[in-house]
């Protein structure tokens, strides 16, 4: 049997629908400690890797990737002492915060890292890390006119005719200065805009992963 339509859109729309907000995702930023000793290391590796013909050394990766600029290699950790060095010290950073906080991670430890440097018009398009933290290090960004963005997936939404107040955002630009520390769930999609200065736009990334040392009773 079919059922007629209902009136209810006739008889002035009695029926309550009700909306929801979803997906509140979160993220973390600090100022890095001995930002200055910091950038000056990052920056010297930059030099030498910008000079191979001098130094008769290179980690710059020959394949294309998201990051539409120069990088070092993804174990940049082990390349470099001084990254390393660096690595441990976020580590110890992202260590305290993580028990602070209470988070079900008994180890974090990291995955890969690199050095990134844009120099004109380069970019970074939307993309993800398979990792449970990601971190970005803005080693020396202002000036640039580039953004850093997180992109939501999604392209489809109901728009209303008039007085529309519907609130669709895909894309959240986060402002950041020289020696923050953005530390952002993996999963989530997020780009760089050209560096429209003359000057290289520098930051540092790395991925961490969660290690259980005890299998889990609580599963």
């Amino acid at each position: 049997m079919r059922y007629p339509p209902s009136n209810l859109l006739e008889e002035g729309m009695n029926l309550e629908i009700i909306k929801h907000n979803i997906f509140i995702d979160e993220a973390w930023s600090f100022t890095m400690p001995n930002h200055e000793k910091w950038r000056k290391e990052i920056k010297n590796i930059i030099l030498v890797e910008n000079n191979k013909e001098i130094h008769k050394h290179t980690t710059i990766p020959e394949e294309d990737c998201n990051v539409k600029a120069r990088r070092t290699a993804w174990d940049s950790h082990f390349r470099y002492p001084q990254i390393r060095s660096l690595t441990d010290e976020l580590s110890n950073i992202i260590g305290g915060w993580v028990k602070k906080e209470n988070f079900d991670a008994p180890s974090i430890l990291i995955q890969d890292c690199w050095i990134n440097w844009y120099n004109k018009n380069d970019h970074a398009v939307p993309h993800d890390h398979p990792s449970h933290l990601s971190l970005v290090y803005f080693v020396e960004v202002e000036g640039s006119g580039a953004e850093f963005l997180f992109h939501k997936p999604g392209r489809f939404a109901l728009i209303r005719k008039e007085n529309n107040e519907t609130f669709c955002n895909n894309i959240q630009s986060v402002k950041v200065k020289n020696g923050t520390v953005l530390m952002f769930n993996g999963s989530l999609a997020h780009a760089v805009t050209p560096n429209l200065s003359n000057s290289p736009r520098i930051t540092f990334a790395a991925n961490y992963e969660v290690r259980y040392h005890e299998k889990r009773e609580d599963y």
